[in-house]
């Protein structure tokens, strides 16, 4: 009997759905310039003519991979500020989770510290400049400073600049985090143990989030 419409669309999303975590785990192992199409299909379990079957070449594939990641970070920072909760509130949960998730979905975090050396091999210049994930996040994350600063607890500033120095502080401590989980990687400690050594610097920087939105931060 043969398959019908749908099914054969379910087979076509979980086939996709492999390649895309295949891509993926080898893009943050070996970055653009050396994957390749054979290894990212063994990744996926997949035949390497499959892949070809969705994709003309490698950089189809990851322009498809890169996309596919920042929607992925849109759509989980527009749920995350869509939730109840103070502005305060809802940004230093988002940096929290930021930070926590260097131990965590390690190949995610991986990539968009990778990424960046890839973009222009990529994307063109105007691609770059209409449709960068951090663009969209970040007008998110505006909008939620702006209702707060209507309520008081947040700085009164412009917003574009504000969301500016929060995210730039919240990068500052992604980084710290990010060396000092590769230095304890070296001595072989687990995610695990990671965290639990860095619980403090991650609160540290959770705080430093929080201190830089809040209007009482120049009393």
């Amino acid at each position: 009997m043969p398959r019908t419409k749908e099914q054969n669309e379910e087979i076509r999303l979980r086939r996709k759905e492999a390649i895309m975590k295949g891509a993926l785990s080898v893009y943050v192992e070996k970055g653009y310039a050396a994957a390749d199409i054979g290894d990212v299909a063994e990744r996926a379990g997949v035949a390497r003519g499959l892949v070809y079957y969705y994709y003309k070449d490698k950089r189809s594939l990851f322009r498809d991979l890169f996309t596919h990641m920042f929607q992925m970070s849109n759509t989980h920072t527009q749920n995350h500020f869509a939730k109840e909760g103070t502005a305060i509130e809802l940004c230093r949960a988002f940096a929290n989770s930021m930070y926590l998730s260097l131990f965590k979905n390690s190949e995610h975090v991986m990539f968009f510290f990778r990424m960046r050396f890839d973009l222009p091999e990529l994307f063109a210049p105007e691609e770059l400049q209409t449709g960068l994930w951090r663009d969209n996040n970040m007008r998110t994350v505006a909008q939620t400073l702006e209702k707060g600063m209507e309520e008081g607890h947040v700085r009164r500033m412009s917003p574009d600049l504000l969301v500016e120095q929060f995210w730039g502080t919240m990068m500052s401590g992604m980084l710290f985090l990010y060396r000092k989980r590769e230095a304890l990687l070296q001595e072989g400690k687990s995610l695990d143990e990671m965290r639990e050594l860095l619980s403090s610097e991650i609160q540290d920087a959770t705080d430093t989030c929080a201190a830089t939105i809040r209007s009482d931060m120049l009393s």
